[in-house]
Parts: C-alpha cells; sequence; structure tokens
C-alpha cells in the first residue's frame, strides 16, 4: 500500500506511461484516453485529432511494448516541399516537388540557385553563432539569403504565426544541418536518411485503439477536469467541485496552464495554436495529386496553411471502404498556425475552409471535398525565447511543492509518442518506488 497519495493529470501518451508503471489514479478532462494523439472516424475517413501523429524514434523496449498493445505497421517517410508559385521568390518554382530537406536536395532547385546558395552556405560555415540568436538569424547563417528567402522565410513565417523572429532556434534534428550531405545534394547524390522521422511506426487500428488498451491496464477517470491546484494545502480542486488531497503529483498539462492554476506564475514563452482541417476528397485524374507524398511542407500557400498532410498515402485504410484507392480518393489534414492567444472566430473558420478547397483546387490536389472536420489544437508548438530560464525556473518551482510536469507540453520541448511514453512510464516507476 502506497504511503502518500500520489495522481496523474492527463491521459495523454505521458500519463498513461505514468499510470502503467505506477497504478496511480489518473484525471483526465475528456472521455477518452489518447490527448491530441487520438484518431476518429468521420463518414468512414479515419482522421486524427492534431493532425499526423506518426510514432517515431523510440528503443527497443518501447517499441516492443507498443507493439504489445497495437500491432504496428513500420512505413518510411516520403515528403517533400511544396511550391505553389505565389510569391515572387518562388514564382519560377511553381507546382515543383522537391524532397525534403530542401537543403539536402539543392540540384533541384537548378544549376543556377543551387550554386548560389551552396556558396553562401560555405561563406557562412564559420560565422559566429551567439547564444541569443533568434531563429531567423539561426536559419539565415546556416542556409544563406538565397535558400532563406524562397523558403525558410516564408515556411516559419506560417508555422510559426511570425515568431520566428524572435524565437531561440528550434532543435536542430527538426532542421537538419550537415555540410557534407548539403554539397551531395547540390551535386545530385542526396542522401534521404536525413531528419529525426526517415521511418515510423503507426497502430494498424489507429492511436485510439493503443490509447485504450494502455488505458485498460490504467486506473483512469474520465471527465475529470482540473481547474485548480492549491499548492499551500496540495488540495486539487476539479470541475465537479470535489477536492482531492495530494503529496506527489505528476502533470501532463501544458506548462503555462499549470503554472496558472497553481498561481505560481502568468508569465509564459510563446507557443502557437493550431487549426486542423481534416478533408476526406476526391482526387482528379492529374498527375500533381498523384505525387504519393505522405506529407508536403508549402512556403507560399494564400490561404496561410504550412503543411498538407496525405493519411491515406502513408496507409490506405485511412480511406472509408467503400473508397478505399488512394489513386481516386484521399484522407488529407491541412495545417494553419496561430500565435498563442488567437483563434478564428466561426465566420473566420468558414472563410479559411471555403479558401483552402479553392486553393487545393486551383493547384489541381483535389477535385472535390467529400467531409471537413475542423480541429483546434490550443498548445500545439512550444517556443523558447532566446537566453531564456523561464523552463528551468518554473520545473525547480513546481518540484519543490512535489508537482512533477512531464511530456511534450510540461517540458514545453518536442517529443513524438514513444518518448513521451518512455518518460511517462520512468517518472511513474521513480515515484512508485518513493511510494512503496
Amino acid at each position: 500500500m502506497s504511503a502518500y497519495n500520489t495522481f496523474i493529470i492527463g491521459a495523454g501518451f505521458t500519463g498513461l506511461g505514468a499510470g502503467l508503471a505506477s497504478g496511480f489514479k489518473i484525471f483526465e478532462a475528456t472521455d477518452k484516453p489518447g490527448g491530441i494523439c487520438a484518431s476518429y472516424r468521420k463518414e468512414g475517413f479515419r482522421f486524427e485529432i492534431g493532425g499526423g501523429h506518426w510514432i517515431f524514434g523510440g528503443d527497443k523496449f518501447i517499441l516492443d511494448l507498443i507493439n504489445k498493445f497495437s500491432k504496428c505497421k513500420r512505413y518510411f517517410r516520403k515528403s517533400a516541399v511544396f511550391f505553389t508559385g505565389n510569391l515572387e521568390e518562388t514564382k519560377k518554382l511553381k507546382f515543383k516537388f522537391i524532397d525534403y530537406p530542401i537543403q539536402n536536395n539543392l540540384y533541384a532547385l537548378g544549376d543556377k540557385i543551387a550554386s548560389q546558395v551552396l556558396k553562401e552556405i560555405l561563406l557562412n560555415k564559420k560565422s559566429y553563432i551567439s547564444n541569443d540568436i533568434t531563429m531567423e538569424e539561426w536559419l539565415k547563417i546556416n542556409f544563406g539569403q538565397t535558400l532563406f528567402s524562397i523558403f525558410f522565410a516564408p515556411f516559419h513565417e506560417r508555422y510559426t504565426a511570425g515568431l520566428y523572429k524572435e524565437i531561440a532556434p528550434q532543435d536542430p534534428y527538426k532542421t537538419p544541418f550537415d555540410i557534407k550531405s548539403v554539397i551531395d545534394g547540390a551535386l545530385g547524390n542526396p542522401n534521404k536518411s536525413v531528419g529525426y522521422n526517415v521511418s515510423f511506426i503507426y497502430p494498424e487500428d489507429g492511436l485510439d485503439s493503443l490509447a485504450w488498451e494502455i488505458a485498460k491496464l490504467c486506473n483512469t477517470q474520465y471527465e475529470s477536469k482540473l481547474e485548480k491546484i492549491d499548492i499551500e494545502t496540495k488540495t486539487l480542486i476539479l470541475s465537479d467541485g470535489k477536492d482531492i488531497k495530494f503529496d506527489f503529483l505528476i502533470s501532463t498539462l501544458p506548462l503555462n496552464k499549470l503554472l496558472k492554476i497553481t498561481g505560481i506564475s502568468n508569465e509564459e514563452e510563446p507557443y502557437t495554436s493550431v487549426l486542423v482541417l481534416n478533408m476526406g476528397v476526391e482526387l482528379p485524374d492529374n498527375k500533381i495529386s498523384k505525387h504519393g507524398f505522405h506529407w508536403l511542407y508549402v512556403p507560399d500557400s494564400l490561404s496561410g496553411f504550412h503543411r498538407v498532410g496525405y493519411y491515406s498515402n502513408v496507409d490506405p485504410t485511412f480511406l472509408p471502404e467503400r473508397l478505399r484507392n488512394p489513386e481516386k480518393y484521399g484522407s488529407l489534414y491541412i495545417e494553419f498556425a496561430f500565435r498563442g492567444g488567437e483563434k478564428p472566430s466561426d465566420e473566420d473558420l468558414r472563410e479559411i475552409i471555403e479558401k483552402t478547397e479553392d486553393e487545393l483546387r486551383e493547384y489541381g490536389l483535389i477535385k472535390k471535398c467529400l467531409v471537413v472536420d475542423p480541429t483546434w489544437i490550443e498548445v500545439a508548438y512550444t517556443w523558447r525565447k532566446p537566453r531564456s530560464n523561464w523552463l528551468e525556473k518554473s520545473l525547480d518551482k513546481l518540484a519543490e511543492k512535489n508537482i512533477f510536469s512531464i511530456g511534450r507540453y510540461g517540458r514545453w520541448s518536442f517529443q513524438g509518442i514513444a518518448e513521451s511514453l518512455k518518460e511517462g512510464i520512468w517518472v511513474g516507476s521513480v515515484l512508485k518506488l518513493k511510494n512503496s
């Protein structure tokens, strides 16, 4: 029997990992596990709440564990940059697909541009990079002005909702840079095994099936939203009015939200929210719609989206059985970023959907939209300001009160499902030992 009252907040994959390892009760605000990493059906199409969440990375123990709960398939990434040609800088690249990462496939830009980009990269190679550099500056120094103007500036304007001019550079594995790979790619010999998600796995029955299978072995109380934490009396106050005393707490809430409901701080680092338009579509009979890529990075869309993903190009089971032909139909997700605190109105949303459908039709990427279902992720991408110690200070303040903030959003860092599950298992195991 435990000597302490220890609870877990949130039944996403980090919380499920902690609950699986410890047996501690999980309080989950919604009526199902998985958090934003959950799949659902709409008129036969399978979509994800937060867009494509593929399971990349992970050691053998975690991957074997995931496969034990839900049989998975392995896929090898096929992604590209797609230029619409809507900007002056991209006009000559209209409707061109260039394999990801673009910096390792410079040959596809043509000899003149490739030569200029390579020259700029080599000239900047020994440039001093300070600790207080912004993402904008880091991208310019590493990739040169030409590639910055063609791709990195317009893409990050959309991807970060303009924040790239004031936030610190992201972890380099999201934007891989290796000078040998850049040179090889400029000469037409690209290295395709680059990036954090070269291969990935996905449950045959969807992420929701994986979450539910793990949840069966956890003690989860659903529809139990945490409203406030009294850190002096160590009391959880739930939305139904119940007060629950705790000794230790594992939280997977976004760190900014946790700090506010504990009363520790209203300060927060920048973040972006994401609008995901999940679409079931009929595809036109043309070459451009049959590109076969899993997802496309789009730097110059008119509607403002930065990524178009194709669930059904990863696996045709994302299509309804009656339409299971990825040459004719598609299950798509289209992503838009907004600065934290900004959210489109219902009227704005209708306009975004209409403009996006029109734009995708104009490019020949879709013929007709059969179903569209928007989802909203309030805290989707987390960022830090240069030289900021907000994260470290916040985690320390919480730990002093025996509150441990973990997971992608709890630690305000980028990580995937496999790493989140592993972190939850580790923290749950440690606190279980401490509680015994």
